[in-house]
């Protein structure tokens, strides 16, 4: 067997990088995630306790490109002008609110761009690096639960209430 023969499962199951559908091209990627600690302290006690509140929102940090390539394809991420894909891309993390990314080795997740660096350098002329952070897009809350203190008082008049019509209706 040549080494040029050789496959590599992991390349074969590469897929093109892009936030809501502006393609790109990537340098590094930095998955973030975990968990949310509360870790308390005791007086006297030599062992803190660490309090689980639940999954921390998953975030990702991105090193992108967006480069010349050496012929026009119908593909935007590969054209002479590299502005084409630099500007789709700026404006997908301009345009707000949630979308779907999409990384070269994982799974799609729904997120927004809290922050970006749009870097241009004259001595790497027809190349710009993007510094892409994103959060995880999450779902809108729903209505807060009700008050208890409020629920109890309710309940509370709605009892004297069903008193002071038995206690009527016996006299």
């Amino acid at each position: 067997m040549r080494i040029l023969d050789v496959r590599n499962p992991w390349r074969d199951a590469l897929l093109p990088a892009a936030y809501k559908n502006a393609e790109f091209h990537v340098e590094a990627v930095s998955p973030d995630g975990g968990r949310r600690l509360v870790v308390h302290e005791f007086p006297k006690r030599e062992k803190p306790y660490a309090e689980d509140m639940g999954r921390r929102a998953f975030s990702i940090s991105i090193r992108a490109y967006c480069i010349a390539f050496m012929v026009d394809t119908r593909w935007p991420v590969y054209q002479r002008d590299y502005r084409i894909s630099r500007d789709a891309l700026k404006d997908a993390l301009d345009e707000g609110g949630g979308g779907r990314l999409q990384m070269p080795s994982l799974p799609a997740v729904i997120v927004a761009c809290d922050r970006y660096r749009l870097t241009e350098e004259t001595r790497f002329g027809g190349y710009c690096t993007f510094d892409i952070q994103f959060v995880e897009q999450g779902e809108e809350p729903g209505p807060p639960p009700p008050s208890t203190r409020e629920t109890l008082i309710e309940r509370a008049n709605a009892m004297r209430e069903q008193i002071l019509v038995r206690l009527r209706a016996a006299a």
